[in-house]
């Protein structure tokens, strides 16, 4: 979960997997691949913020008919496209946040958010995304604690932000329009200390503080608890757990997380020749399977916005010149139901930048860099083909974050 969170595809460190991405991003990796998103492996323990910077371009392979051999040049995504939704706008980061909107190429700055040459963080939230000031990480100290930065709530396509509060690591709450904010004392090791938590929404004062197991942070809060997962890499290996604070015995561990949302978790059990996919409806208790081609294996993932849709990152075989796996974005139903292939995103895992859902629809954007552009995505299940653009190398959409 990286943002905060380095989960699902933000391109910086989240510590979730996405999303701490998160976290991220949830410390996230985030902007850059927001927060509290990638990633890639499967999950990534959180790790401490930094700041957000524009990836660098590497190079790719044009999408083949065989999934394990990739032709050696890249050229993007070909072939008749759609329109982009005018209403669509990705959250831009840097110094002076901005909305960034792909139908038109044009840039409206965020109200706000004081100008900041750290950079912020933007985390996915239900209705819209936390943001938080990078902070600086101490020299030889990736896993200690900064002063806790502060946090705005913005919601999608809204003006300006507004203050919540200020926190070490930022994750989503079960709640719509709510944050968990995390904090440490300054310079302790994120790895064995105990944070202290507090539920947070732009209106009302902050909930009763909870204090979190030591070693872990929060990557997203859920029906069923909290979602914890652990922070850096720790010995033995932790696992992800489902944590209730009245009811700590009764903690669920997950091995393998993908994506979580305030009532969904997908994770990957442990396999051999054909891998898959399970989905947790945290209200009912009920258990969908999301078979995988033989062979391949789920990187990363992120729930659609009404949790009807699981995007994965699907990898298979060593087949680039350097070694890189050959990867496409796949989604399928989360009641039960096939895999889907996005039409033109058959690449090279090195080549996919971050994939999530920005909006409040169903739209999947996702950011491919190739060695001769670098393009944006957008695809709706059942559509029979994406809509596309590309971003100038260089240009403040380097930046964009996509959940």
């Amino acid at each position: 979960m990286e943002d905060i969170l380095s989960q699902g595809g933000d391109r910086e460190p989240s510590p979730w997997p996405r999303r701490l991405a998160i976290i991220a991003a949830l410390i996230v990796v985030v902007v850059g691949g927001a927060v509290y998103v990638s990633h890639q492996g499967q999950h990534h323990a959180l790790v401490a913020p930094a700041p957000t910077s524009a990836p660098t371009t590497p190079a790719a392979v044009q999408a083949g008919p065989d999934p394990l051999s990739l032709p050696p040049e890249a050229d993007g995504i070909t072939g008749p496209t759609l329109a982009w939704d005018r209403d669509l706008r990705l959250p831009v980061a840097g110094a002076r946040p901005a909305w960034f909107s792909p139908a038109s190429g044009r840039s409206q700055q965020i109200g706000g958010l004081p100008a900041d040459r750290s950079g912020y963080q933007f985390i996915r939230v239900a209705g819209g995304w936390a943001v938080q000031a990078s902070a600086v990480v101490p020299a030889g100290c990736g896993n200690c604690a900064e002063r806790p930065t502060p946090v705005w709530l913005l919601a999608d396509g809204a003006r300006s932000a507004s203050r919540v509060g200020t926190a070490s690591l930022v994750a989503p709450a079960a709640t719509p329009g709510a944050v968990w904010l995390t904090s440490y004392p300054p310079g302790a090791r994120m790895t064995t200390a105990a944070g202290t938590a507090r539920e947070a929404t732009a209106t009302g004062t902050p909930t009763r503080p909870v204090r979190l197991p030591p070693g872990y942070a929060i990557y997203q809060g859920t029906v069923r608890g909290l979602l914890l997962a652990p922070v850096g890499q720790q010995q033995p290996a932790a696992v992800d757990k489902l944590w209730d604070p009245a009811a700590p015995a009764a903690s669920q561990a997950l091995d393998g997380v993908l994506a979580a949302n305030p009532g969904e978790v997908a994770w990957t059990p442990p396999c051999a020749l054909q891998c898959s996919v399970q989905v947790l409806d945290l209200a009912t208790g009920r258990h969908t399977m999301i078979a995988l081609p033989a062979g391949s294996s789920a990187a990363s993932g992120t729930f659609s916005p009404d949790g009807r849709f699981l995007a994965l990152q699907v990898s298979s075989g060593n087949a680039g010149d350097g070694g890189e796996l050959a990867m496409q974005l796949q989604v399928a139903p989360t009641a039960g139901g096939r895999l889907t292939a996005v039409p033109g995103t058959f690449a090279s895992s090195d080549a996919l930048v971050a994939f999530g859902w920005p909006g409040s629809g169903d739209s999947l954007v996702s950011e491919f860099s190739f060695t001769t552009k670098t393009q944006l995505a957008s695809w709706d299940p059942g559509a029979s083909r994406p809509a596309v653009t590309v971003i100038r190398l260089g240009s403040n959409q380097a930046s964009l974050t996509l959940g």
